[in-house]
């Protein structure tokens, strides 16, 4: 049996449905092809005064809408502080476009899209501008250096870019995010064992392949079918983080101590690493300042930015970090009495 009808339900304004029972009519309603939160326009617009747009119109309308907490897919609901701003399941050219919305992600992209050309332009500052007298082995270390830290800020920009695509996609840009983030860890871990034993090769093979093994093994968890859970994963990168403090004391006595001018010159800037990622990740786990005032900073200044503009500024000063360590290497050379044990 087929109808032509005009229903008016409680979820939807007054709408014409062609050749539709009324069971179906009904249900689709209730769909987010038909009406999303009041109609195409939920801040008050009803679909009366946009009788003159195309279909095609009407829906980029209804995919523009944004989504207060309660009406966010379950998978995205991970900050109950965050009370407004979500963006809708979109397609992928949407997604894309979404990355010039104001939304609760806007910042979280553009700070990481910001940081990756902030990189690109000290890694050819550094490796062809000054081109520092440093062997072809020092150039590929500090040229892996920033290549992990370009794709680390490329994939977090990607992962809140199309989060919304579905809860796959989420799941499967998440993976790639957090493998940046490995990334970004094992580069930090490698050039600095690489250039604090610079002239020890058997401790910087030593701690070079511990770092790697571990990095590895926190690959090997973001395998979905293992089904590790969050909290698992987490404690792992914490406890990779924590292990960067055992090469630290190493090379400090190795230095021969606090009383060496190097150790006095770099053992602060690896406490100042250890001091901006522990703030960021404790403003990250406690979801600081927006639970404090929640609904007030959706939009801008929530954890998740704060998080993003602090990993930046920890790999911008490790960059800087190095370079001061790479130009203090090539005017005193080694040191004269190291030890081993």
């Amino acid at each position: 049996m087929t109808l032509t009808m005009t229903k008016k339900l409680s979820e939807c304004q007054a709408e014409t449905v062609q050749f539709m029972p009324i069971e179906k009519v009904e249900d689709e309603c209730r769909t987010e092809s038909y009406c999303q939160s009041s109609g195409l326009l939920r801040r008050g617009k009803k679909l009366e005064d946009n009788n003159n747009l195309t279909k095609e119109e009407e829906e980029y309308i209804n995919y523009r809408q944004l989504l207060k907490y309660e009406e966010a897919p379950e998978y995205i609901k991970h900050n109950q502080y965050i009370r407004d701003g979500y963006r809708k399941f979109l397609p992928t050219k949407l997604c894309w476009e979404s990355i010039f919305w104001w939304t609760n992600e806007t910042m979280n992209i553009w700070t990481h899209i910001f940081g990756f050309f902030l990189l690109l332009f000290l890694t050819i500052n550094d490796l062809v501008i000054i081109n520092i007298h440093a062997t072809v082995t020092d150039k590929i270390v500090a040229g892996l250096l920033f290549s992990c830290f370009l794709i680390c800020m490329a994939l977090s920009a990607l992962y809140h870019t199309f989060s919304c695509r579905s809860e796959h996609d989420y799941n499967t840009f998440l993976m790639y995010d957090l493998f940046g983030i490995a990334l970004s860890l094992l580069a930090i871990y490698t050039s600095g064992v690489y250039y604090a034993f610079w002239c020890h090769s058997e401790l910087k093979t030593f701690y070079m392949t511990s770092v790697t093994v571990i990095f590895v093994v926190a690959m090997v968890l973001q395998i979905p079918r293992l089904g590790v859970p969050y909290l698992v994963k987490m404690c792992v990168f914490i406890g990779w983080a924590a292990y960067g403090v055992l090469p630290t004391l190493h090379w400090t006595y190795t230095m021969g101590g606090f009383d060496n001018p190097m150790v006095q010159m770099f053992f602060p800037r690896v406490i100042g690493m250890y001091v901006i990622s522990g703030t960021a990740f404790v403003i990250y786990a406690f979801k600081v300042p927006e639970r404090w005032f929640p609904g007030k900073m959706d939009y801008i200044g929530h954890s998740h930015q704060w998080w993003h503009i602090l990993v930046l500024g920890a790999l911008y000063y490790w960059h800087n970090s190095g370079m001061m360590y790479v130009q203090y290497r090539m005017n005193h050379g080694c040191a004269n009495t190291m030890r081993i044990f």
